[in-house]
């Protein structure tokens, strides 16, 4: 198993999206926050490029703003539901599983202390050339666990888990909590999509 961490193990998404809007806001930029929203889950070097239309020469310091913005609302982040139980079943049956995050290395540690565990198999955006949707995270994270990709699962909350899945050539399951509707999700190649990890514990 693969498992992405923001909006699937970790609640994040909206933090998220307030810290985008509030840092492209700061640089003169208006983006609604639905459209933030459909972006979440790509890494911030695609994200500013796919809401501002092409190369943009503030990206970084746009990203560093959305950083320091999202890491001051970090108290607020929680577990989804299930998270820590759906983790804790994985281990008892001793299903191999790994992370695939796109958050970098500031934003991976808070997300790892809402959810109470630092002792997880971990690839972040910080690892590969391309954040998701391309296939680098999922597929480095394969090959540092030694799986077999053919025979993984993804597991995420947004579209753009799904695509990097079946880029890399696994199957994907999506949870809703990270609050892309089902059509999205399917649409974007989610085999089975059920509301949280919860309901996916005794289940992969």
């Amino acid at each position: 198993m693969l498992l992405d961490l923001d909006g699937t193990l970790v609640d994040s998404v909206y933090q998220h999206v307030v810290a985008w809007f509030e840092a492209f806001r700061e640089a003169g930029y208006d983006v609604p926050q639905a459209r933030i929203h459909a972006g979440i889950g790509m890494g911030g070097d695609r994200l500013v490029p796919w809401l501002l239309g092409g190369h943009v020469a503030d990206a970084g310091a746009l990203s560093d703003d959305h950083k320091r913005r999202f890491l001051d609302r970090a108290a607020g982040l929680r577990a989804t539901t299930g998270a820590r139980e759906l983790l804790a079943d994985l281990e008892t049956r001793q299903v191999p599983y790994a992370v695939a995050t796109s958050a970098g290395s500031d934003e991976r540690e808070a997300l790892l202390a809402a959810l109470g565990r630092d002792d997880l198999p971990l690839v972040d955006s910080e690892d590969v050339a391309s954040s998701k949707p391309a296939p680098d995270l999922l597929l480095a994270a394969c090959r540092d666990q030694g799986f077999e990709v053919a025979r993984t699962v993804m597991v995420g909350d947004a579209p753009w888990d799904s695509l990097a899945a079946t880029a890399a050539g696994c199957p994907s399951v999506a949870v809703r909590c990270g609050g892309f509707g089902d059509e999205v999700l399917s649409g974007a190649g989610a085999t089975r999509i059920v509301d949280d990890p919860e309901a996916l514990i005794g289940q992969l």
